[in-house]
């Protein structure tokens, strides 16, 4: 609930009205990071984390425990599988490959999984609007291992590596769109390529010592680094015309509004390099658990960008000044930073019983220290679960506290590239309500949750989105607000296959300090406005079927709905940025069948296969034309028009999965 994602070609999301950069990811309990110069979906690889290896999911859209760092939005913890008998998989699709192999050996003492995977979107970037040349291929293999040294002691090593490159020679592109009564097209022609490559490697190495039952204490060492190059040299001319016969593709079938061209280029490098060591703890008592954890981080970013983009309208350089050429966007800068930060908590869960249930009780304290901002901060946090006794079926939850977030190394950067030395931290205040009713419906258990939620935030550094790139102000000058309510219905409407339903209602809001309109006639200042991520409706729903005689035969249904984004003309002021794009609607369809027809209960195959899937999808069904971004045209008035970038079209997708 509360999780929302308008790009098919990006595993990013946004938690209840923040952005991507707010939300933790964890792995074996410790934080995994992801590239920072991606700027669209096409160029994002896999994500971090591998479906294959996972054992458990744990998720908090806010009002999360003390025992997590220093995001404003949300937490995802994930654990890795420990095995206890071989076994693995194979699956291979037009999107890519994906293999795994798990066992235990020495007893159980030494237990072992690891997973490599391939993707191209080559198969999906075919269907935008812009054509040329994709070559985009993305890999990764990772490991985790652990190792019983004693009854008392133990070690866990996880190892991670993944090379994503992506290579582009656009061609041309046509982009129809408008209203009925005043139709648009776009005509565009491409000389240049963009490269990018981002290669990121992770290492974590942990040894858990087991004083007694009630003791246990845990230190970890932990390095990652990436490698990030982004270089293009593009340029282009386009024609933009009112069209009168939309059905007509006759170069001479419109009025000529718009005719120019540019040259966008990008020399950008990122190293990036972050090593840390924790130390935790566990003691039990007959009161409760009392946790602990401290945390020493260096973070070593070395930074160099040169990027610019030349505009050409009619004859006329944009920016027009009338003596002298004028870029329309240039950034150039050359960083080398090295940061500290220092953190750690104290929490305590016991409970309480009382006469009719049982009062559950996280609280916790989170202290940090940050070396570039030589900030300190201190969040409470508390959560809060009341149990009724008896037959009763439900749950009430509370939960708060202060969230601070620290700039890692994105919200410190301005748009022109220097860094602002005097950055502090984005802070926000937390107040969740929950309740969780668990029901029996058809002979089957269902669960409805709803969680209405208030987040005041302050100290906020504004920013805009294009695609999934984020560009900061690099400046605290806001305050603003999330609020909304989340619904969800999850179960097994179908013996044996989960399915829901969830419903989201959300409205951020952001007011910056000091900022004037732009025509001196317009009186006080501009005042709240949407963040770029207050999407106010979302609905998502799953439904999973078999057919009643053929369990093997399966069957799955998503749709997806989330109402416009705000967005406005690129580098404007902040409070222009209040137009909505088209809801983003999403309709996917999949089938599968168990080619070996539960060999499991049959004689031994060939292979020794426990199944052998074979599936077939049907990416957006219904063939609709989302928009996820906008590519900006100016005419020598100054004047621009947003052409929609649209999201991938209908597409199909074969996929054969062996699990032995």
């Amino acid at each position: 609930m509360g999780v929302s994602s308008s790009n098919e070609l990006s595993s990013q999301y946004r938690v209840r009205g923040g952005n991507f950069d707010e939300n933790l990811v964890y792995v074996n309990g410790q934080e995994v990071y992801r590239p920072f110069l991606m700027h669209s979906g096409q160029q994002e690889g896999l994500s971090f984390v591998n479906p294959d290896l996972v054992e458990e999911v744990e998720f908090s859209a806010g009002g999360f425990s003390a025992s997590y760092g220093d995001k404003m939005s949300s937490v995802l913890d994930i654990t890795y599988k420990k095995p206890t008998q071989t076994a693995g998989s194979l699956s291979a699709g037009m999107l890519g490959a994906n293999g795994h192999l798990e066992g235990a050996a020495f007893n159980q003492k030494l237990t072992w999984i690891t997973g490599a995977r391939y993707k191209t979107n080559r198969y999906l970037l075919g269907s935008l609007d812009e054509k040329g040349d994709y070559r985009p291929n993305f890999t990764d293999v990772q490991a985790y291992l652990t190792y019983q040294l004693s009854p008392r002691i133990s070690f866990e090593l996880l190892g991670y590596y993944s090379l994503n490159s992506y290579e582009f020679t656009p061609e041309d592109r046509e982009t129809t769109f408008g209203t009925i009564e005043e139709i648009k097209r776009l005509k565009v022609f491409f000389e240049g390529k963009e490269a990018d490559r981002f290669q990121t490697g992770y290492a974590s190495f942990s040894t858990n010592f087991k004083v007694t039952d009630q003791q246990r204490y845990k230190l970890t060492f932990t390095g990652f680094r990436t490698f990030e190059e982004e270089s293009y040299d593009i340029a282009g001319a386009y024609w933009l015309q009112e069209v009168e016969d939309p059905f007509s593709e006759e170069e001479e079938g419109g009025t000529q509004i718009g005719v120019g061209e540019y040259l966008q280029h990008a020399r950008n490098d990122l190293l990036g390099v972050v090593n840390a060591v924790d130390l935790g703890g566990e003691h039990q008592s007959a009161i409760g658990q009392t946790s602990w954890g401290l945390q020493y981080r260096h973070e070593a970013f070395k930074d160099n960008i040169s990027e610019w983009e030349l505009i050409d309208s009619a004859g006329y350089s944009i920016p027009y000044t009338g003596d002298k050429i004028e870029l329309a966007h240039l950034k150039k800068a050359n960083h080398d930073l090295s940061n500290h930060r220092f953190s750690g908590y104290l929490k305590n869960q016991f409970s309480y019983h009382l006469p009719n249930g049982q009062l559950m009780v996280d609280a916790g304290l989170r202290a940090s220290h940050y070396s570039f901002t030589n900030e300190s901060t201190i969040s409470p946090r508390l959560l809060l679960s009341y149990l009724p006794g008896g037959d009763k079926n439900y749950r009430i939850r509370l939960s708060g506290g202060y969230y601070y977030q620290p700039p890692f190394f994105k919200e410190m950067r301005r748009p022109d590239g220097t860094l602002n030395q005097a950055i502090q931290a984005q802070k926000s205040i937390h107040i969740v309500s929950g309740y969780d009713l668990y029901f029996q419906k058809m002979d089957r258990p269902f669960k409805f949750t709803a969680e209405l939620y208030y987040k005041a935030m302050d100290q906020l550094i504004p920013y805009q989105v294009d695609n999934v790139r984020i560009v900061y102000s690099g400046e605290n000058e806001a305050r603003g607000y999330a609020a909304g309510i989340d619904f969800k219905i999850n179960g097994e409407l179908v013996p044996g296959e989960e399915s829901w339903v969830t419903l989201s209602l959300m409205k951020t809001e952001e007011n910056l300090s000091g900022d004037q309109w732009i025509n001196p006639e317009q009186a006080g200042e501009p005042g709240y406005i949407p963040r770029p991520s207050d999407q106010r409706i979302n609905f998502s729903m799953f439904f999973q079927d078999h057919l009643p005689k053929n369990p093997d035969f399966k069957a799955h249904l998503s749709f997806f709905y989330g109402s416009g984004l705000p967005f406005g003309p690129p580098r404007s002021e902040r409070y222009l940025a209040t137009n909505r794009m088209p809801a983003y609607r999403r309709v996917d369809i999949g089938f599968s069948y168990d080619l070996l027809k539960s060999a499991s209960s049959q004689k031994r195959n060939l292979l020794d296969l426990k199944n052998l899937w074979l599936g077939l999808e049907i990416f957006n069904l219904p063939n609709i034309s989302n928009t996820i971004s906008y590519y900006w045209v100016s005419d020598i008035f100054n004047r621009q028009y947003a052409v929609p970038n649209y999201l991938t079209s209908r597409r199909i997708n074969l996929k054969l999965t062996a699990k032995f």
